[in-house]
């Protein structure tokens, strides 16, 4: 039989503590994710570990002789990871095309000796259970996007990221300096299909109605390609990417600024009760970088931030 860990542990702390509330906090979970563990460690072993009260959780004769045990286990792994020194933050950049990749470039740019570990959950939705049960030390994202953050997870904004306009070379709006709200009135933007991360969609309704912009979602997009190549070959349509994206230059596709410029406000998220020092030095770098480049400065009267 495979043990997992994460159960073990929360075993043994709930064990100590003898109530899985301050159990809970003292893992930084939720106490409906200590119990779903607790609970399936009992199912893998199968037999019940705690006597559930109203006030208290008391060990059953079965909780009391896998104990000892399990410390062990716990003390091994923990030896273990010791053996290894500090490992690497864990951080989450939704995709690896998207801005927080290039924040993250810019990071090391002015620290060479940052080391992370790069996951992509396709949203910051998808990174909230991660973060509460320590699986995840940051995650980047539009937390007005997504349900409310729980109260214990703490968010910054750290980058404003232009919005821009992508034109094929045909679209007669290709000769001006900048792309008008008022210009898309009759064919409206055009970002096909509602697949994506959550926040991302939640953005662009906010968009259309702050701005009073018509978007078009018709037809379908595999991924970004797909939608540069239907903008270049297709009807002419002009779409958006964010300023922070490489894009392809074979397609020859035009960049021209918004008016209004519509800025989408990414946000680093992290557990307030993370106490890893990497993780103090990584928002102290966050800090420091976004406001040397003035990540998140902006004139209200040509530029649009949703909220």
């Amino acid at each position: 039989m495979d043990l997992d860990l994460a159960q073990v542990r929360a075993f043994v702390v709930s064990a100590d503590q003898r109530h899985f509330s301050r159990a809970a906090d003292t893992l930084f979970l939720t106490q409906q994710a200590l119990s779903k563990r607790i609970k399936r460690l009992e199912e893998s072993l199968g037999t019940q570990l705690f006597q559930r009260t109203n006030r208290a959780v008391e060990l059953t004769e079965d909780g009391r002789k896998f104990l000892p045990h399990a410390r062990e286990l716990v003390r091994v792994a923990d030896a273990a990871v010791a053996a290894l020194g500090d490992q690497p933050l864990r951080l989450d950049l939704i995709d690896f095309r998207l801005a927080p990749a290039f924040i993250l470039r810019k990071l090391a740019e002015r620290d060479p000796q940052l080391v992370v570990e790069r996951s992509t959950r396709r949203g910051l939705d998808n990174a909230i259970e991660p973060l509460l049960n320590g699986d995840l030390d940051v995650a980047f994202g539009y937390i007005g996007g997504v349900r409310p953050l729980p109260d214990e997870l703490d968010h910054r904004v750290v980058r404003l990221e232009p919005l821009l306009a992508l034109v094929p070379p045909e679209h007669p709006l290709t000769d001006r300096p900048e792309v008008r709200i008022e210009d898309l009135a009759d064919e409206g933007l055009w970002l096909p299909s509602h697949k994506g991360p959550a926040e991302w969609r939640v953005y662009i309704r906010q968009l259309g109605e702050g701005l009073g912009l018509r978007v078009d979602d018709s037809g379908n997009s595999y991924d970004l390609r797909h939608t540069l190549e239907q903008a270049r070959y297709g009807k002419p349509r002009v779409t958006l990417v964010g300023a922070d994206m490489d894009l392809p230059r074979d397609l020859n596709l035009v960049v021209l600024p918004f008016k209004p410029l519509p800025l989408f406000p990414w946000s680093i998220v992290w557990h307030k009760q993370n106490k890893r020092p990497a993780l103090r030095e990584l928002l102290a770098l966050v800090g420091k970088t976004s406001r040397a480049e003035g990540w998140v400065d902006y004139d209200p009267a040509t530029s649009w931030v949703p909220g």
